[in-house]
């Protein structure tokens, strides 16, 4: 199994809202953040966006899809002379899935999908995206990204029954394609676990420590998976990803770990066999080195987060 399929099974969106927006010149708005996953689509018409991180002004243009990953203040606005608005005093103006705002000039309409994310489950992944993701129209991104695209358009323009779902689930693909496309543009991912599977030696031995991640795995056995000799593997597997190819085991396993915990009602000692851990005593100090906190800490931590969100 590769790595992004693992992770993206482990997701889970907790809660999720979609708007479209039309905006007609001038118009602008700012946010102090918002503690979501934010995706936003311009359909037609242009934006510039300045982010905490990113403080020179991004161009959009119709077609470009920006991913927000991280909570961070940012500005959009159509021109650098508009007023800006609060997104606070903007969503008071939503009327259903739909807002309108703006002086009546050029109009700009854009989809956004704000979705609460488990953050545990989400961490691998965060870890190795940059807190922007923006994809311009101009990159090659692929039928099926575009076939998303045009989905999503005609859902929000025309919602029918079931709208809300079927919009979160093509949210759910684009963010998959996002991260494709990221993947496999110039300046993409150079180090971590996602620019090791753009490895094909590397992405062998991951493949193999995701599909079994309680095999007693040595550095010779990856190594043999990724058809490499074992010290070449190992420098390679440490300059790409950042850590040795044990340490990512057992980081895996501990990830591997948390989502039993939280999410089966399995014995202590079954999730430590399945993590590949025979000893309890054993697993039970890996997982509090690197998670401080021991494993039914853990779990009676999850399970209260879990009675809050009902």
């Amino acid at each position: 199994m590769d790595p992004l399929t693992d992770i993206l099974t482990g997701l889970r969106i907790r809660r999720a809202l979609f708007t479209r927006l039309e905006a007609s010149a001038p118009w602008g708005f700012d946010s102090s953040g918002e503690p979501f996953l934010k995706f936003v689509l311009l359909v037609r018409g242009s934006a510039i966006l300045q982010t905490a991180d990113s403080p020179a002004p991004i161009a959009l243009r119709g077609g470009d899809v920006f991913i927000m990953l991280q909570d961070q203040p940012y500005r959009i606005y159509d021109h650098e002379n508009s007023a800006t608005t609060d997104c606070v005093d903007i969503e008071k103006l939503r009327i259903g899935n739909k807002i309108e705002v703006g002086g009546g000039g050029a109009r700009t309409s854009f989809i956004s999908g704000f979705f609460e994310l488990d953050a545990q489950a989400a961490k691998p992944l965060l870890k190795v995206l940059p807190p922007l993701l923006h994809l311009r129209l101009d990159q090659d991104r692929g039928l099926a990204f575009h076939s998303v695209l045009e989905l999503l358009a005609i859902e929000t323009e025309a919602p029918g029954l079931g709208s809300e779902a079927v919009v979160s689930r093509l949210f759910e693909l684009l963010f998959v394609h996002a991260i494709r496309a990221y993947s496999a543009q110039p300046g993409g991912p150079t180090r971590g676990w996602l620019a090791a599977n753009a490895d094909r030696h590397l992405a062998l031995a991951l493949e193999a420590m995701h599909g079994d991640p309680g095999h007693d795995w040595t550095v010779e056995s990856l190594a043999r998976m990724a058809g490499m000799s074992r010290s070449a593997f190992a420098a390679r597997f440490k300059a790409v990803v950042g850590q040795t190819p044990l340490d990512y085991l057992t980081q895996w396993r501990m990830y591997c770990a948390t989502r039993l915990l939280q999410h089966s009602g399995l014995a202590l000692a079954e999730v430590s066999r399945q993590v590949g851990y025979e000893s309890v005593a054993a697993f039970n100090r890996v997982f509090r080195r690197e998670t401080a906190m021991t494993p039914g800490a853990f779990r009676k931590a999850a399970e209260s987060a879990e009675t809050r969100m009902l």
